[in-house]
C-alpha cells in the first residue's frame, strides 16, 4: 500500500513537470523537427551520465534492445505530433488533446495484459472523449491542431502500455536511454539526408539553451525515468488519467504568461473539468475495488 501511494506522490510530481513541457515547446524558437532531435539528444545524454552516476548498465546486449529502440519510434511520432499540435494551434489546446490517451489505453491495455475491459474506465473514457468534443466543437479555428493532439494522444498511450511491460523486464535508466537515443539516431539521420541537421546547441540563442536544458534534463531525462518507474505499482490506465491533469497544469502556466492568447471559452473549461472529474473519479473506483478485494491479480505481478 504504501509502495502505491508513494508511486501516486511520484507520478503526480511527475505530471507536474510534463506541463512545462508544453510550454517550452512553445518558448523555444526552433521548428518542431529540431526541437524534438535537439530534445532527445539531451535527453540521452542525460540518462547516459544518470545510468554512470546510479552505477546501472546500458549495456547492448540488453534482451529486450530492439523493442526499446522500437518504442522509441513511437515516442518519436508522439513528440513530433504534440509539438506540431503547439504550433499550429495552442500549447492549450495540444495538451487537452492528450488527454483522450484515457480512451486508447482503455481499449489497449485489456490486449496487451489479457485481462477483461473494465466498464468503468470505458465510461470514463467515453465521457474524456465527450469532453474533447465540446472543446472540438467550440474551438473551431484549431480543429487541425485538435487532430494532430489526438493522433499525439494514441501513439502516447501506445509506448506507456509497452513501456509498463518492458519495466517489468530492465532497468528504467536503460529503457529510457535507449529508447531515446534511438529518437536522436533516427531524426538525426532523417535531417541529415535531407540536408536539415539544427545548429549545435551552444549556438542557439541563450533562451533556447535554457529552455532546451530544462525540457532535456528535467522534463525528460528526469521525468521520462520517474514515468516508467511507477509502473512498477501502477497499471497504465491509472497513469494515463493521472496524466490528464498535465493539460491542467499547463493550460495555468499557459494563462499566466500568454494571457489572452492562449484564454480558451467557458465551454472548453467545462470540458477540461470534465476531464478532472475523470481523474477524481477513477481514483475513487480503485480504492472501492481495493475495499471489496475486486482488484484482479495482475500478470505483471503490480500491487
Amino acid at each position: 500500500m504504501h509502495a502505491r501511494r508513494n508511486a501516486l506522490l511520484l507520478l503526480h510530481l511527475t505530471v507536474f513537470i510534463w506541463g512545462f513541457t508544453g510550454i517550452l515547446g512553445k518558448l523555444i524558437q526552433q521548428g518542431t523537427l529540431h526541437l524534438v532531435y535537439t530534445r532527445t539528444v539531451i535527453a540521452a545524454v542525460g540518462l547516459g551520465f544518470a545510468a554512470v552516476w546510479m552505477k546501472r548498465s546500458i549495456s547492448l546486449r540488453a534482451p529486450g534492445l530492439i523493442n526499446y529502440l522500437l518504442t522509441g519510434l513511437l515516442i518519436a511520432a508522439h513528440w513530433i505530433t504534440f509539438y506540431g499540435a503547439i504550433k499550429i494551434s495552442t500549447a492549450s489546446i495540444a495538451a487537452a488533446c492528450l488527454s483522450t490517451s484515457t480512451v486508447f489505453t482503455a481499449l489497449l491495455e485489456p490486449f496487451w495484459f489479457k485481462r477483461r475491459i473494465r466498464v468503468y474506465e470505458v465510461v470514463l473514457g467515453t465521457v474524456v472523449i465527450a469532453a474533447l468534443l465540446l472543446i472540438f466543437g467550440i474551438e473551431s479555428e484549431y480543429r487541425l491542431g485538435i487532430a494532430v493532439g489526438v493522433l499525439s494522444a494514441f501513439l502516447s498511450a501506445w509506448f506507456n502500455i509497452i513501456n509498463a511491460v518492458l519495466v517489468q523486464r530492465d532497468n528504467v535508466v536503460r529503457i529510457g536511454f535507449y529508447e531515446m537515443a534511438s529518437v536522436a539516431l533516427v531524426m538525426g539521420v532523417g535531417l541529415w539526408v535531407v540536408g536539415d541537421l539544427p545548429p549545435p546547441l551552444w549556438e542557439l540563442p541563450t533562451s533556447d539553451i535554457i529552455y532546451h536544458l530544462i525540457l532535456g534534463l528535467v522534463c525528460t531525462s528526469f521525468s521520462f525515468v520517474t514515468g516508467i518507474l511507477v509502473m512498477r505499482q501502477l497499471s497504465p490506465f491509472t497513469v494515463m488519467l493521472t496524466v490528464n491533469l498535465e493539460p491542467v497544469y499547463t493550460i495555468l502556466i499557459a494563462l499566466l504568461i500568454w494571457g489572452e492568447e492562449e484564454r480558451l471559452s467557458l465551454g472548453s473549461y467545462l470540458g477540461i473539468a470534465l476531464i478532472l472529474g475523470c481523474l477524481l473519479l477513477n481514483g475513487w473506483f480503485q480504492k472501492r475495488r481495493e475495499r471489496t478485494g475486486l482488484v484482479e491479480p495482475d500478470p505483471l505481478g503490480r500491487g
